[in-house]
């Protein structure tokens, strides 16, 4: 089985200008009228299938608490099942515009996270699903995350219309906005926490931020969250102080040698690959400790493990290293393990670390990509001043704040690609494509629920 390379940069180059490239869009426009973009094209295969075939090669202790976090609510249904909507995407109609995509933008994958320099920054932060794809399915699955995470939250249908409408509205605000930067404003495009509530101010139509509120305790308790912290909650020491993970079966489990072996030779592959001032600071580290640790929802169930690492100065640092899958649609035509290998050794890890990257402004430092043992990882620092805003504790107008801002983060993501103005071309004078695309998600949510029944009857 041949393994396409999803990941090839080159789609990216066109080597045009930004108005050949804004007309292109219009004429793509004209090719895939945005009211075929939003016609909703119903689905026909069995969620039970797909699902399966992503959790094939998870481990199997897990998959029982990983059903019980997926079983919670639809939304959080849809967190864990993005094969669903890969799967079901590909039969929607495409604007055929690509660019990288987050491939999992729903509200709760944003949050806060720490530059290099130690300053709070908000954006995209999960990159498991990223790819080169249409710029539509992201903006689809940010609707749609908006009504699922709106009825949990128990807002009713006549008030989440308008959010998602609004959704729609400020990510084509955000592509305009976008779009009039010259190159290096958008590469160096500012996702600082006070930055953004100034965009927060600039989106939301003078309403009352309560969101400002919020923001501002996050930025409080952020900083409080770095490797010290996780040192005292998540281990313990011996009698001669070395200190080692705490074992909580199944979420946190201590791995045989051979393992604990393997990723050793795994975090010297990593180094090698890593920032060469990130390399020299972590000569003055050793790995004391490895665990198994299952985190998230969607990822819950893959092989996930924390390294402990001591300092020469009694200092620590905790490394993620986290499998890196090949995207879910490609599991579901793996017929082998041979073929399984082969997708993995090139390299989903090195896919999650580029994308990152790119649609970040700036990104944690320890962030790089490994293999070991037939499977791709990536490392990154855990914890380090990450927070997110707790979608199911908003009020209703404070989750209109929050999901609009996402829209327009969004927008200035995909905006890093060569081929973005191309969007900006296909959504101009685009203004019904606000409430048809909401039309769209209200009906493709319809599809989560029927989907969810099914998995929580089984």
């Amino acid at each position: 089985m041949l393994v396409t390379d999803l990941f090839n940069q080159n789609q990216l180059s066109p080597h045009l200008s930004k108005q050949a490239l804004f007309d292109l869009g219009v004429a793509r426009q004209q090719a895939v009228p945005s009211r075929e973009l939003a016609a909703y094209v119903p689905v026909d295969r069995n969620p039970l299938d797909l699902i399966a075939a992503t959790e094939s090669q998870m481990l199997p202790d897990l998959l029982a608490l990983r059903h019980q976090r997926m079983s919670v609510s639809p939304f959080t249904f849809f967190r864990g099942t993005a094969e669903l909507m890969e799967h079901d995407l590909a039969e929607q109609s495409h604007s055929g515009i690509q660019v990288i995509i987050s491939g999992d933008a729903h509200v709760n994958n944003y949050g806060f996270y720490a530059s290099p320099e130690r300053k709070l920054l908000f954006g995209l932060n999960d990159f498991d699903e990223a790819r080169i794809g249409n710029w539509e399915d992201d903006l689809k699955r940010l609707l749609v995350s908006t009504y699922l995470a709106g009825q949990s939250n128990g807002f009713l249908e006549r008030d989440l219309l308008p959010i998602l409408t609004n959704v729609t509205r400020t990510y084509r605000h955000g592509v305009k906005y976008a779009n009039a930067l010259t190159l290096p404003e958008r590469f160096y495009f500012s996702y600082e926490i006070h930055d953004m509530m100034a965009t927060i101010d600039r989106i939301s139509d003078d309403q009352p931020h309560k969101i400002s509120t919020i923001l501002e305790k996050i930025l409080k308790k952020s900083p409080q969250k770095n490797s010290e912290q996780v040192i005292a909650k998540l281990t313990t020491a011996d009698e001669e102080g070395r200190r080692y993970f705490i074992e909580q079966a199944p979420r946190a489990k201590r791995v045989p040698q051979a393992i604990k072996d393997q990723l050793i030779r795994g975090y010297h592959r990593y180094l090698k690959n890593s920032r060469e001032d990130v390399r020299v600071y972590l000569t003055n580290f050793t790995v004391d400790d490895v665990i198994r640790y299952a985190v998230g929802v969607g990822s819950f169930g893959t092989h996930c493990y924390l390294m402990l690492l001591s300092g020469n100065d009694g200092s620590h640092l905790v490394l993620q290293i986290k499998e890196a899958l090949p995207l879910r649609a490609s599991l579901t035509s793996l017929s082998s393990d041979r073929d399984l290998r082969l997708a993995q050794e090139r390299s989903a890890g090195r896919r999650i670390v580029t994308a990152q990257k790119a649609l970040q402004s700036a990104s944690d430092p320890f962030l790089g990509a490994s293999h070991f043992g037939h499977r791709s990882y990536y490392f990154r620092q855990f914890r380090d001043m990450k927070e997110s805003i707790d979608v199911a504790k908003l009020d209703l107008e404070s989750f209109g704040i929050y999901t609009a801002t996402c829209a327009f983060l969004l927008a200035i993501a995909h905006f890093q690609s060569p081929t973005a103005p191309m969007i900006a071309g296909y959504l101009h004078h685009q203004k019904p494509v606000d409430d048809t695309l909401a039309d769209w998600a209200v009906q493709y949510a319809g599809q989560v629920n029927r989907d969810y029944q099914i998995f929580i009857n089984y």
